[in-house]
């Protein structure tokens, strides 16, 4: 009976170590192998099991609470189970504090309008990721978090409880708002830019808009051989200036993505040589030999923005009769690709000259804006190193390439710029007649009567003499509130109204009339030459634009369309 009662006081003992977490407690079996033994052997079995699910549950309670973001375990019904000690530490709460308590007291509706929402897309999906919520933390802060949401399930795959994993994503927002600021103060840099840019267009243009309209009335006089040769000096840099505006206004206007390429068709050959002719005289003026060629397999008619094409051609062949002092000049067109299917053509125009070249470390440079292959070359040559860069950047928008070899293939000297832009091309060759073609001897119906509003006499006194050499009726007004005045009083078949002008500006006086119901077409005439000054003019009740400073044929032109 005494070594019963001791075998029994042993078992007793292994129950409490092994209940105590001493799983590797062991007593010696006897020597019988009796009951006693088999149930010896049962509780060694169960310690050693409960020995596993404790080190696992060890293992996982250091995971829980190791993890650097804060981990929430919540009830069925959205009360707080657990927190690990990043949430304690990151919010300032303590656990003890926290269990039982609604999750909602600590994301509150409030602060959450859409919490709602989420609850509801998690409990029909299951899960729910990346949420950005507010958490108040113990101080009343209120702290963004990025929540990720899962179910908690048993051993027998019943939902147990939620698991909230939150991160703190305060320097993520802190960031988000300093690039959001940086990208608000680059647009505002950029609408100043703008508005700069489009003042002083307007204030350049206004001006030099005198200056060539009169210059083109000073030629059609009787002048000596002197007063032509300084007319035409005046007529030169006049249209240097404008076309250094262009450049500026074009280069800002690529940056901001304001530019369109248009597409119409044309006939390449014909639309080439009337640009391209004029340039013969300038390079035979310096006894440099220059001719424009296509291969027959250019499509005659292809459709695409002629004068873009025609802008960058201009520009390289300039290039090329500004630096060639001797030998020739040579402008190309060839085809790249063709799709008879798809009426799909890819074009190369090549300009090579004999000129000084271009340096090969400088070749990749050339493209940027203001910059020249060689500084020097400004003084000499003059110029302001923007045709390249604009010319690349509209070729790009044509969906193609630009590029430039120095020396070219099997000549020693010189340099051949070259583009691709890909078009499509119609295969009639018939094309409409221009209804807007100048003419010389172009006149307006009699007693045409045409109100022209500017507050720059200058402008006034040119454009009224154009028109009356066309046969209008011309009468003027200073200001917009005048115009409102004499345009409810007297009809007119057209009003050239400018748009800035002091008082009632141009578009405000629009308005006004549209809303008094007058019907007559009222054209813009400005030197704001942006597209989106164009649209407020429409905007406006305007027609139409003329842009200062304006040449014959776009007058022309306006009168046609209008008359």
């Amino acid at each position: 009976m005494k070594i019963l009662n001791d075998r029994i006081e042993d078992i007793i003992n292994l129950i409490t170590e092994v209940a105590n977490g001493n799983f590797d407690y062991q007593i010696e079996a006897s020597d019988s192998g009796d009951e006693l033994d088999a149930l010896i052997e049962g509780i060694r079995m169960l310690g050693q099991e409960l020995k596993k699910s404790t080190v696992s549950r060890d293992f996982m309670q250091s995971i829980y609470q190791g993890v650097v973001d804060m981990l929430l375990v919540l009830n069925k019904d959205y009360t707080i189970r657990n927190v690990n000690e990043a949430f304690e530490e990151i919010t300032g709460f303590k656990e003890v504090d926290l269990i039982g308590m609604p999750v909602a007291d600590l994301y509150t509706y409030l602060d959450n309008p859409k919490l709602h929402e989420a609850k509801a897309i998690f409990e029909q999906e299951g899960k729910l990721l990346n949420k950005e919520l507010l958490l108040t933390t113990s101080s009343g802060n209120k702290m963004p978090t990025s929540c990720s949401l899962s179910y908690l399930y048993n051993n027998q795959h019943e939902q147990e409880g939620i698991l909230i994993i939150a991160k703190d994503i305060t320097e993520l927002k802190k960031k988000e708002q300093e690039l959001q600021d940086a990208k608000e103060k680059a647009e505002a840099a950029n609408e100043a830019k703008s508005n700069f840019l489009s003042s002083m267009s307007h204030e350049i243009r206004t001006p030099l808009n005198g200056i060539m309209g009169f210059t083109n009335l000073l030629k059609d006089t009787p002048l000596n051989t002197a007063q032509a040769q300084y007319v035409n000096l005046i007529k030169t840099s006049g249209s240097n200036l404008t076309k250094l505006l262009n450049d500026i206004l074009d280069l800002h206007r690529i940056e901001q993505d304001k530019i369109s390429i248009e597409a119409i068709p044309f006939d390449i050959r014909e639309n080439v040589a009337s640009h391209l002719e004029p340039y013969k005289h300038l390079a035979g003026a310096k006894q440099v030999a220059f001719t424009y060629t296509f291969d027959d397999a250019v499509p005659k008619v292809i459709v695409g923005d002629p004068t873009r094409i025609n802008q960058v051609l201009i520009n390289l062949v300039s290039n090329a009769i500004k630096f060639t002092e001797t030998g020739s000049i040579r402008m190309h067109g060839s085809v790249l690709a063709v799709d008879e299917a798809e009426e799909a053509v890819e074009l190369l125009f090549t300009v090579t000259d004999t000129g000084i070249g271009i340096p090969a470390e400088k070749q990749a440079v050339i493209f940027e804006s203001f910059t020249q292959s060689d500084q020097t070359t400004s003084r000499k040559y003059g110029g302001f190193g923007l045709g390249l860069a604009i010319s690349k950047k509209l070729v790009r928008l044509m969906h193609g390439e630009m590029g430039v070899s120095s020396p070219p293939e099997r000549q020693g000297e010189g340099s051949s710029f070259w583009f691709s832009v890909k078009l499509n091309f119609v295969k009639s060759e018939e094309l409409a007649m221009d209804d807007d073609e100048y003419e010389l001897s172009y006149k307006v119906r009699d007693n045409y009567q045409v109100l022209v509003v500017d507050d720059n006499p200058i402008n006034v006194l040119l454009i009224q003499d154009v028109l009356e050499n066309y046969g209008a009726v011309v009468t003027t007004a200073e200001g917009g509130e005048e115009a409102v005045q004499i345009a409810l009083d007297n009809p007119f078949d057209l009003i050239l109204m400018d748009i800035q002008m002091p008082g009632v500006d141009g578009l405000e006086a629009s308005s006004r009339l549209r809303r008094a119901g007058l019907k007559s077409p009222i054209i813009a005439f400005s030197a704001n030459a942006y597209k989106d000054d164009i649209a407020k003019s429409m905007e406006a009740g305007m027609n139409d634009h003329l842009c200062k400073p304006f040449t014959n044929r776009d007058l022309v032109a306006i009168l046609k369309k209008w008359a």
